[in-house]
């Protein structure tokens, strides 16, 4: 029996610890399988990992912008990336496994084992990364300055199997460090070597820095002042208390043109101009000045001469002002002189000239005294004009011109020039004419006429003087001055005259002056170019020449002029454009004596009360109201008509003689 329970309690034990283990069993079993599968997924992400991290270092690999080469202990190429590839110009497949200094670097052989003992040292550094530089070459002659940074790859027995060379081309900035040093020499030789002197002080007023130029002024040398010497100890007592006095404001504000005196080591002195600039740190704290001199000893000395020479030029000064003011009263009693002698010598000219023309036209005159009669005339009317110069100049010097402005039309400007010059160039044969006259039609102007008259009539008296064939013409031409209302106005007159020497135009303007030519050629008083100088400033314009000898001459000035818009009917009345050639003039035939006798019997006769007004008219030249007025003459008469046709067609030589041969 108990044998069978010893058996049974046995059986139950084996059942129990079959089953247990049994149990035991699948559970490792599936524990394992959990641990398999979680195994073989670590495994996947690693192997994920691995590929991606391959993957980044190819891409980095064939992407980067720097040389990177994998070689082997004894200098075989293992691989290069394609940067590597461009930057040495040859394709990897031509130099994988090839020697990598001979091969690539294209080292020369004699030099390559100073190089390959320079890469092997790398291998006995404890450093993982050993930086050098050293030159390779592109082609036969292109080389290239390398930084490398070089790794060394080792097996599981610690064994290095790989390097790993990445390199950068330094070319560029080796030339560029190379090139900053050389400027920095030339920047520091020319500090040093400047005509000027530099120095540098701290805040206690040290000197820090100073240059060769100032150490020389001193005397000292640079170890001597530099660090020891405050900027007192190189001052004057003087000027050290002027510095101090300047210095308050500094450095708040720079420092210019501060004048010292400073002491060399020999106890000398100089004098110098001092400007100085602060610097400052990034949080506004002074830090050093930094000051320019320049050695102002010789300009000191020069002002101390200078101010005696001033000295004594004030004193001349004095002494020519008081020969000015006294040359000033004697300018100024002679244009009186002038002005009182020419008027008290005017009006007993005009009673010659006058009574000089009455004599030559009596019939009852001897015929061997009209010559003297004659003589005495043209004599009076030369000598009235030098008087009328001389009168005008002295107005212009006495300062007693005025402007007296009318409104007048450049047309009858030109009608009473022709007027009075046509007939003169006719007797000597010469060319008078108006270029492009289109130009002066519709033109109306409110200015000193009678000035600009005077100023044209002197510069055609000249071209008729001086000029024997040929031509003499005037040109007008008109531009738009500044303001609108204000056109510039520029008379030219031109001749083809004896014309004047280029080395004595300077000198025509002047008041009394002739060209050696002119005072040859002709008499006269040498004032109407000046006084037309003068005249033409005080309008506000300017003149000039050109000329040369046997050349001609061109006279041009220019006048500022006010345009007016509206034009009264009397200068409408003057505006119609006459002859403009004196060509013209030569055609007009010999007036007939008996037209000339019906104007005078139309002028005699009682039923006209007009004649000394007609007379008077045509003296003036004012043929619009002229015309006016003999229309208002009620009857008709023959020579009414003929002085209507005359006076429409500006016979103007018809009606000169009528007014010589008429008595009032």
């Amino acid at each position: 029996m108990i044998d069978q329970i010893i058996a049974i309690l046995i059986a139950s034990t084996l059942l129990f610890y079959a089953y247990f283990y049994h149990n035991a069993y699948r559970r490792e079993k599936k524990l394992r399988q959990i641990l398999f599968r979680k195994n073989l997924t670590n495994a996947e992400e690693i192997e994920r990992v691995i590929r991606e991290k391959e993957k980044q270092y190819q891409d980095i690999y064939d992407t980067a912008n720097s040389i990177i080469i994998r070689w082997s202990p004894d200098f075989r190429i293992h691989s290069v990336n394609p940067y590597a590839e461009e930057f040495f110009q040859i394709p990897k497949d031509q130099v994988e496994g090839k020697d990598l200094v001979i091969d690539l670097f294209r080292i020369q052989f004699e030099k390559s084992n100073e190089i390959k003992s320079l890469l092997w040292n790398i291998f006995h550094r404890p450093e993982q990364n050993i930086r050098q530089e050293f030159d390779v070459f592109v082609g036969p002659d292109d080389k290239r300055t390398v930084t490398w940074s070089n790794r060394i790859l080792k097996n599981e027995f610690g064994y290095p199997y790989e390097v790993l060379s990445i390199g950068i081309d330094i070319t560029n900035r080796k030339i560029a460090e190379e090139n900053l040093m050389k400027s920095y020499e030339r920047i520091l030789d020319l500090y040093n070597n400047a005509p000027c002197g530099y120095h540098s002080l701290d805040k206690d007023n040290i000197v820090v820095s100073i240059n060769d130029t100032e150490l020389d002024w001193l005397g000292y040398s640079r170890e001597e002042i530099v660090g020891n010497f405050r900027i007192n100890d190189l001052l004057t007592p003087s000027s050290f208390e002027k510095f101090e006095q300047i210095i308050k404001s500094f450095p708040h504000e720079n420092l210019t043109g501060v004048e010292l005196e400073f002491i060399r080591k020999d106890k000398s002195t100089f004098f110098v101009s001092l400007n100085s600039i602060p610097t400052f740190d990034k949080n506004g704290n002074f830090v050093i000045s930094k000051s320019t001199v320049f050695d102002i000893t010789d300009r000191k000395i020069a002002e101390d001469k200078l101010n005696d020479y001033s000295q004594k030029i004030q004193l001349q000064n004095k002494r020519l002002q008081k020969a000015v003011e006294a040359a000033i009263k004697a300018n100024q009693s002679k244009s009186v002189f002038f002005s009182k002698i020419t008027h008290e010598l005017r009006t007993p000219l005009h009673a010659v000239i006058g009574f000089s023309q009455i004599l030559g036209k009596d019939p009852n005159l001897p015929e061997h005294l009209k010559g003297f009669v004659n003589s005495l005339y043209e004599n009076g009317v030369h000598l009235l004009g030098m008087i009328n110069d001389i009168l005008d100049l002295s107005k212009i010097e006495a300062g007693k011109m005025t402007e007296s402005r009318e409104k007048f039309s450049l047309v009858q400007l030109w009608d009473t020039l022709f007027s009075m010059f046509s007939y003169r160039f006719a007797e000597k044969h010469i060319l008078f004419e108006l270029i492009h006259p289109e130009t002066i039609k519709n033109q109306y102007y409110e200015a000193d006429l009678q000035k600009i008259r005077q100023i044209l009539v002197n510069l055609l008296g000249n071209a008729l003087k001086f000029t024997n064939q040929g031509f003499v013409n005037m040109e007008v031409k008109i531009k738009q001055g500044l303001e609108p209302n204000i056109d510039l106005v520029r008379f030219i007159v031109k001749d083809s005259g004896i014309g004047i020497p280029k080395d004595q135009l300077h000198s025509i303007f002047e008041a009394f002056q002739q060209t050696e030519q002119g005072s040859s050629y002709q008499e006269g008083t040498g004032l109407g170019l000046s006084i037309s100088h003068q005249l033409v400033d005080f309008l506000g314009g300017t003149i000039q020449v050109d000329s040369d000898t046997n050349q001609g001459s061109t006279f041009i000035f220019e006048l500022p002029l006010l345009r007016i818009e509206e034009i009264p009917t009397q200068v409408l009345q003057k505006s119609k454009i006459g002859p403009t050639n004196s060509k013209e003039v030569w055609q007009v035939t010999k007036v007939d004596d008996k037209e000339k006798e019906f104007v005078q019997t139309f002028l005699n006769s009682k039923e006209n009360p007009y004649k000394n007004e007609i007379l008077k008219m045509i003296k003036i030249q004012n043929f619009g109201q002229l015309l006016q007025l003999l229309g208002t003459i009620p009857y008709e008469d023959k020579g009414k008509t003929i002085l209507l046709e005359k006076v429409k067609n500006k016979r103007y030589k018809f009606l000169i003689d009528l007014v010589q041969t008429s008595t009032s």
